[in-house]
């Protein structure tokens, strides 16, 4: 009998070891886990809340939205105590094209700041109007330009305002007002800071070459586009002939800018295709920009218009060894500048074939317009101005 109380006791002795083990074992890994969740915090490891981007919203007519720090204060409502405050989609700035360049391309220097407002100024007629559209292409982010909104005056009474995003890097203002009162004033209004570059050469331009036809970055501006149309048998020849002792491709594409400049009279006249100034061999400088960028795609090199400020140039796209795309200016019409821009000018707009929605085809500059329903029309003035230039 002693014996077998003596092994009841052993085995309770046992199962009292047992559970304490398991309660030590419990308490070492939450030491462990505690342990390494201070290790993960210290070593920037834990995974953090992702911050929604700021949505820029817009004040009432009567009185401006705050800017703080460069941006409007969307912490703000309408002054006016009004509910139906315009809703905002997408009113960031697309920074997609805000790339840095590689090093053995063009470089960037010497920026000029710029304030520059853009007005919508609309009159109602002598009835009302309904279902008014206006639309306003604004700058857009480049590897030498950045756009930051920094002010917007938009009247309370507009329902839907938006920033949309088009084909080649090109933003417009949307703005849907639902009624136009006769006689009725309203005005809208954003200004916007734009830091635009100088593009320096690239040191050593025996590195680029011809990109292939497939090419993402080139292929869309290759095509035919609106007054840009090279599907010509004496223009094509005509291109052969200019590049045909050249070997170099950077060399090729300089010498059809050279021929464009030498061989197309300047004109004051409207701006024309490029096959009518092939054959004309005049046109004004808008027509001297594009016809260059048909000889460019003839040549199955990738080129397009680029519209600035009071003027137009050309872009023509290259490639590296590792088929990354390198765009450099020229500059047709003014003065000669081939593969740089020693003045920045505020880029509107990049490519020269655009589809906008409200349009039947596709555009080679998009501008303002505005569309509306009723049997008064009211009257829309745009205009844009310099602020400030640093």
């Amino acid at each position: 009998m002693f014996a077998s109380y003596s092994k009841l006791v052993f085995a309770f002795v046992a199962v009292i070891g047992m559970l304490a083990g398991e309660q030590a074992l419990a308490i070492s890994q939450e030491e462990s886990k505690s342990e390494s969740a201070q290790s993960g915090a210290a070593s920037g490891e834990l995974e953090t809340p992702t911050k929604k981007a700021p949505v820029v919203s817009f004040g009432s007519k009567k009185k401006k939205k705050p800017v703080v720090d460069g941006k409007p204060d969307s912490a703000k409502q309408s002054q006016n105590g009004s509910s139906k405050t315009p809703k905002v989609k997408d009113s960031k700035l697309d920074n997609s094209q805000a790339t840095d360049e590689s090093v053995a391309g063009v470089t960037f220097s010497n920026p000029i700041t710029t304030r520059w407002r853009m007005n919508a100024i609309i009159r109602g007629g002598a009835g009302p109007a309904h279902t008014m559209l206006v639309t306003m292409p604004i700058p857009n982010n480049w590897p030498e330009q950045t756009v930051a909104i920094v002010d917007e005056d938009i009247p309370a009474n507009i329902a839907n305002v938006t920033y949309r995003n088009l084909e080649s890097g090109v933003r417009q203002i949307v703005a849907s007002i639902p009624q136009v009162r006769a006689r009725e004033d309203i005005k809208i209004a954003v200004t916007f800071e734009v830091r635009t570059s100088q593009i320096n050469p690239a040191p050593d331009v025996s590195l680029f070459k011809r990109p292939k036809t497939s090419h993402k970055a080139g292929r869309t501006y290759l095509g035919v586009s609106a007054q840009i149309n090279y599907r010509n048998n004496k223009l094509k020849k005509e291109v052969k002939s200019i590049v045909k002792d050249k070997t170099e491709v950077w060399d090729q594409i300089e010498t059809i800018y050279d021929w464009v400049r030498d061989n197309i009279e300047d004109t004051s006249t409207e701006a024309k295709d490029a096959l009518s100034t092939f054959r004309d061999r005049k046109g004004c400088s808008e027509d001297k920009v594009g016809l260059f960028v048909a000889m460019c795609r003839a040549h199955k090199i990738p080129a397009r218009m680029v519209w600035v400020q009071g003027a137009q140039y050309a872009e023509f796209m290259l490639i590296d060894d590792n088929s990354d795309p390198h765009w450099f200016p020229c500059d047709v019409g003014g003065i000669r500048e081939f593969g740089s821009v020693s003045e920045p000018r505020i880029i509107l707009q990049k490519g020269d074939s655009i589809r906008v929605p409200e349009k039947e085809s596709r555009q080679k500059l998009v501008a303002e317009f505005a569309t509306c329903k009723g049997k008064s029309k009211p009257s829309v003035r745009f205009h844009r101005e310099i602020l400030s230039e640093e």
